[in-house]
């Protein structure tokens, strides 16, 4: 966290040309930047030199130099291309001692030499966690509890070398308190640093009581206070601010948020990101209510990162196994320390509620069986501005190097490059749902198979859009919410099997895919008997999923479970078998994102990481037949994903997030069609299809024929608005403005993106030696980029560079 004693003054020499050659067009009032824009950059940070005589030089590489501190078990991280200095923890003494010492002191003199500064706000616990490589949450007489591999009394920890390799090593590491032993690998790579722990090298009677596994918690970490001693008073009573290193905190939430390092005036909670979502079953409770329509975003992949100063040092840092099992902690600065900071939280046992009767009594207790799972854990250390090609060390860099691993492992494939062409709309339907009737339930039809025909005719012949994709919801008898997800039952209304096929086949013929959607994991007693279809949690009773708060009062049904794994595959293979013989592809919603665990009261039946392998594979079968649309896949499916639906474009909007960036689509580009939510839901604003065009995604309508207020008292009361001739003209306008940009980079990498003001972002992109930029202005003035005008409220192409 510190850097070799120099200045630096000038800016990256790409931001510079393109900060210079911007101009204001008109003296209105500046841009208010919100957590929803992305801001300009930190600034620069200042940094001298780390000195490294406590320390052990242990390995060297053409990049990095690696050093130890056996008595705080640190790993000093010198990078030479930058002479920046990453320490693993915050390398401090326990002020408790150092205190105690100048307390025992004979005389004020003695007092004083004695008296070096000390943490603010760090007790003997924490001071141990700050410096720490490993700490272990456990559960004791009722109180959750940490302990670490650098703690004061009651661990013993050594790095050993293995196999004579300087590269190669081990932490052993023995919590003598716990009766628990672990051993952490670690690969000192060429530019990265590597963890990994199996879970047969976690040993000894206390396992069972380990409930997360936390690594290099500070590592990156910004903020503190130091104490300093008082002659005058002989107390450590002068306490000032640490040098706050200008920067941020990178999370997965959404399409990507940054936490910038700030002091703040008020305690904030901790954020939790739960890597592919929360497993139901291991919830503390069996039964859920959902209380808000806008529910937190859960991270789709696992990786977060941190970046000091602007475009200086960085580390992006992602999980290989064990990403089902973790979560990505931050700590604001004032929840607990005065730090910001950010790490992986890997969970291994879970306090839960085992009730005993009808009446919901119980007690709390941890699960008999922890999870089994491996940790592999990579950073990797990120320098500069990337002016000389390499990533550059920010949110952008991050993404570019995950995004190269995810290429390198096969998760992620690039689509063949193809000339200029107009972009993709996704055009799903809500066909029907069901209501409370006067006798047992109604079928509420608000477009049938005529009317998708209709309206995908109009859209092509008169609206000129012709590259179409779409998905038919609600299309069984039954409805979206009570039909069967293996049913092959049609309503006559709605239009026959004979209906379906003569509709698919047709615009199959005109490329137009029409798929038949359907949820495979949320269920209900009203749709099927839960014996052997609903997943237990880990008290053996069904999973309760209430949207009671959420729905009509009159709804016919309000308490939802989840699938088993087993049962959801079962379904889709059902379904699929049907379907292949005349559609050209599938769309999966439920399956996409949701894992479940399944219990009974001997135990645990399958597990999350079970669940993913059984979907791999199905879907990998799957996807040799047909293209597959997933609604907001997990990093594991895409693999096998065509279609990604419903991208997020924000955050969950927590106080200390501060910027909203496009981390997913800069991962995803160029690898699979993106598309955002649906426009018609309050996502059509000039600003919102500027988004679109800056996070590089392809609009999505939700659309029926009759009014949306037919479906008030159905579940699908929250599609308030979806009849087509309220949104024909829309449709048209939104998708105009983001092809006519993105069709001119269509083929394109997506090569970076800055901030050129606040308001004003530029997305570069490259092919064959051609280099464009899209600048995007959402300020109500003009403003010139590169000579070039750009209108308020409006995006434009820049050629930078022509091919010769």
């Amino acid at each position: 966290m510190y850097f070799i004693k120099k200045r630096w003054y000038l800016l990256p020499l790409i931001v510079l040309l393109i900060a210079g050659a911007v101009s204001a067009g008109s003296a209105g009032a500046a841009y208010l930047a919100t957590n929803r824009d992305t801001k300009l950059p930190p600034d620069k940070v200042t940094y001298d030199i780390v000195n490294t005589d406590e320390f052990e030089k242990i390995h060297e590489t053409n990049t990095m130099v690696y050093y130890y501190r056996e008595d705080r078990d640190v790993f000093a991280i010198y990078d030479k291309r930058n002479g920046y200095t990453w320490k693993t923890g915050l390398d401090i003494p326990f002020g408790s001692v150092i205190n105690q010492q100048v307390m025992d002191a004979e005389t004020k003199e003695e007092a004083k030499e004695l008296a070096i500064p000390i943490e603010e706000g760090m007790n003997t616990s924490y001071t141990a966690i700050s410096n720490s490589i490993l700490t272990v949450e456990y559960y004791e007489e009722g109180t959750i509890k940490n302990i670490s591999s650098a703690a004061k009394d009651m661990v013993e920890s050594e790095l050993v070398t293995l196999n004579d390799n300087p590269a190669t090593r081990r932490l052993d590491v023995n919590f003598m308190n716990l009766e628990v032993k672990v051993k952490v690998y670690i690969t000192l790579e060429e530019d990265s640093i590597r963890y990994q722990i199996k879970r047969e090298d976690i040993t000894g009677k206390g396992t069972g009581d380990v409930l997360a596994l936390l690594i290099t918690p500070f590592l990156g970490a910004s903020g503190g206070k130091t104490k300093y001693y008082n002659p005058e008073t002989e107390m450590y009573d002068i306490i000032e601010d640490k040098y706050m290193v200008p920067g941020y905190i990178f999370v997965p939430d959404g399409s990507g948020a940054l936490m910038r390092f700030q002091n703040n005036n008020a305690s904030f909670s901790m954020y939790y990101g739960d890597v592919y979502g929360p497993d139901p079953a291991q919830r503390e409770y069996f039964d859920e209510i959902l209380m808000d329509t806008v529910p937190l975003k859960n991270p789709l992949m696992p990786v977060f990162g941190v970046a000091h100063g602007n475009g200086q040092a960085a580390f992006v840092a992602y999980a290989d196994s064990g990403a089902e099992y973790m979560q990505i902690a931050v700590r604001p600065e004032e929840n607990l320390t005065n730090y910001n900071y950010v790490y992986p939280r890997f969970v291994y046992n879970v306090k839960y509620w085992q009730v005993y009767n009808r009446r919901g009594d119980g007690y709390f207790t941890l699960m008999d069986t922890p999870n089994r799972f491996d940790i592999d854990m990579t950073y990797t250390f990120l320098s500069g501005d990337g002016s000389d090609g390499s990533p550059a060390a920010d949110y952008t860099g991050m993404a570019a190097t995950y995004r190269k691993h995810l290429l390198e492992q096969g998760i992620l494939t690039p689509q063949p490059a193809e000339e200029a062409k107009d972009l993709p709309i996704r055009l799903d339907f809500i066909m029907s749902d069901m209501k409370k009737g006067v006798v047992g339930m109604d079928e509420v039809v608000v477009t049938s198979a005529e009317d998708v025909g209709n309206i995908l005719r109009e859209v092509k012949d008169e609206l000129g859009i012709t590259n179409i994709n779409a998905g038919l919801y609600g299309w069984q008898q039954g409805g979206e919410t009570l039909a069967k997800p293996d049913s092959a039952n049609y309503y006559r209304e709605i239009g026959s099997k004979k209906d379906f096929q003569e509709l698919i086949t047709e615009f199959a013929k005109q490329n137009i895919d029409v798929s038949l959607a359907r949820d495979y994991t949320i269920i209900n007693r009203e749709m099927l008997n839960y014996y052997s279809n609903a997943a237990r949690h880990v008290n053996s009773w069904y999973l309760e999923l209430n949207k009671m708060i959420l729905l009509p009062d009159n709804t016919p049904v309000y308490l939802y479970s989840y699938a088993t794994p087993e049962r959801s595959v079962k379904w889709f293979e059902t379904q699929k078998k049907r379907q292949s013989e005349y559609a050209q592809s599938m769309t999966v919603k439920g399956m996409s994102n949701i894992l479940t665990s399944n219990y009974d009261s001997d135990g645990v039946i399958s597990t999350v990481s079970e669940a993913i392998t059984l979907f791999q594979n199905t879907f990998e079968q799957a996807n040799k037949e047909l293209k597959l649309n997933f609604e907001a896949p997990n990093m594991y499916l895409w693999k096998y994903t065509d279609r990604f639906l419903q991208s997020p474009v924000s955050n969950s909007q927590y106080v200390f997030e501060t910027d909203a960036v496009p981390f997913l689509q800069m991962v995803l580009h160029g690898t699979m069609e993106v598309y955002a939510p649906y426009a018609n839901f309050s996502f059509y604003t000039q600003k919102d299809i500027l988004r679109m065009i800056d996070y590089n995604v392809s609009p999505s309508f939700i659309l029926s024929k009759e009014p949306s207020h037919m479906l008030d008292s159905t579940p699908s009361a929250d599609l308030y608005s979806t009849e087509y001739a309220q949104y024909k003209e829309l449709i048209a306008k939104v998708y105009r403005q983001i092809n006519e940009v993105l069709s001119q980079v269509s083929g394109y990498e997506w090569s970076g993106r800055t901030v050129v003001e606040n308001g004003v972002i530029a997305n570069h992109y490259q092919k064959d030696g051609m280099e464009k930029k899209i600048i995007i202005n959402y300020t109500e003035d003009p403003v010139t980029v590169d000579e070039i005008p750009v209108a308020p409220l409006s995006a434009k192409v820049i050629v930078v560079k022509e091919v010769q």
